[in-house]
């Protein structure tokens, strides 16, 4: 059908009402407990009786336990996300697509990490959530490929994704994946920006999340040069512009402290300091950023809810379910392998993001 007057500038209150509809499946909060009390086989269990159900039917009759929960979970994320973007139409499909281009940087990652530490074929699918641009075909014939330096090639020429000399020589003085995988989020966020400030309303909108989101991503990059003890010099090459708070120039500055613990204490002037202070101090002890991730995940989960609230009919109570949703699996999968690793209760809820 050809529009007489402009665009189709999207069905915002349609949308909006099918993922109310979607969040009203969700967890809630009294499930963590209970699920925290099961084996493994009644997580499986409970999760072919919860919005999870296809996909546990789909795949128990070959995997159980956590392989059974974790690819379970994967490609149930995976099908909501396409099934909210083939609901939404005009800009606001657009618009949506844009942010769902942040699982083709993830899968990405996820291949090079498999490849590296040596991962079988089944645990690397386990962990791809085909919501982007890139097939899960295409990113298991990725897997295929003899090194990591094949990997980038391949995705260079298909995926248009590429990485500057200089972060590959990082990788292969350094022997860690970190600088690959920061400059991948870098290139993400970049290009997510640089759509976003010249597309419709609906981007204009996202776009104000997205800075408070490149902000954390710039923290934890930052945190993590800091703990690494990388040169300053180097360490612009990892931020991302566009942040509301923390201009890479500031970033810089910061990287220059003298030490983990100074730059920790320069970052009380940010507007969300006090909600990541205490799990930031921890992490200065303990030289790990496992608390403060946590902490700002959690912190970007609120966030995605106000924004959610304030522009009830934009793109924002979209994006909001699918930080929650995301969330939720995280936290199915961190309670199962917190199982099969037999950690404490205690210690699995710690490092739930409820």
């Amino acid at each position: 059908m050809v529009r007489l007057w402009g665009r189709d500038k999207g069905n915002f209150p349609y949308a909006c009402a099918r993922v109310k509809a979607k969040k009203s499946l969700l967890l809630t909060k009294d499930n963590y407990p209970k699920l925290l009390m099961m084996d493994l086989n009644e997580i499986g269990r409970f999760l072919g009786e919860t919005q999870y159900k296809v996909e546990m039917a789909e795949l128990g009759a070959k995997y159980e336990g956590v392989n059974l929960i974790e690819l379970g979970t994967a490609r149930n994320l995976a099908r909501v996300n396409r099934q909210i973007l083939q609901f939404c139409t005009g800009e606001l499909h657009e618009t949506v697509a844009k942010y769902l281009g942040r699982w083709d940087y993830w899968n990405i990652k996820t291949i090079l990490r498999g490849k590296f530490s040596g991962a079988t074929v089944e645990e690397v699918q386990e962990e791809l959530v085909a919501s982007g641009n890139l097939s899960e075909e295409y990113l298991l014939y990725l897997y295929t490929l003899d090194n990591i330096s094949d990997i980038l090639e391949d995705v260079r020429r298909k995926a248009g994704v590429s990485l500057p000399e200089e972060i590959k020589a990082a990788f292969e003085a350094n022997g860690t994946l970190g600088p690959i995988e920061d400059y991948l989020d870098k290139l993400y966020y970049q290009n997510l920006i640089a759509q976003l400030e010249k597309g419709s309303r609906a981007d204009k909108t996202l776009l104000t999340f997205v800075k408070k989101e490149v902000d954390t991503v710039n923290l934890l990059t930052l945190l993590k040069l800091k703990r690494d003890k990388v040169q300053v010099d180097k360490a612009g090459v990892y931020f991302i512009e566009g942040g509301q708070e923390l201009p890479v120039k500031e970033l810089m500055r910061l990287a220059g402290m003298e030490n983990l613990e100074q730059t920790a204490n320069e970052l009380s002037k940010l507007s969300f300091y006090e909600s990541i202070k205490e799990d930031l101090q921890k992490s200065v002890a303990n030289n790990s950023l496992t608390d403060v991730g946590l902490s700002v995940r959690r912190y970007l989960a609120r966030q995605a809810e106000r924004f959610g609230h304030v522009y009830p009919m934009s793109v924002l109570p979209i994006v909001d379910y699918m930080v929650r949703k995301k969330n939720e699996v995280d936290n199915i999968r961190v309670i199962a392998r917190g199982k099969q690793s037999g950690l404490d209760v205690d210690q699995i809820k710690k490092l739930l993001v409820v």
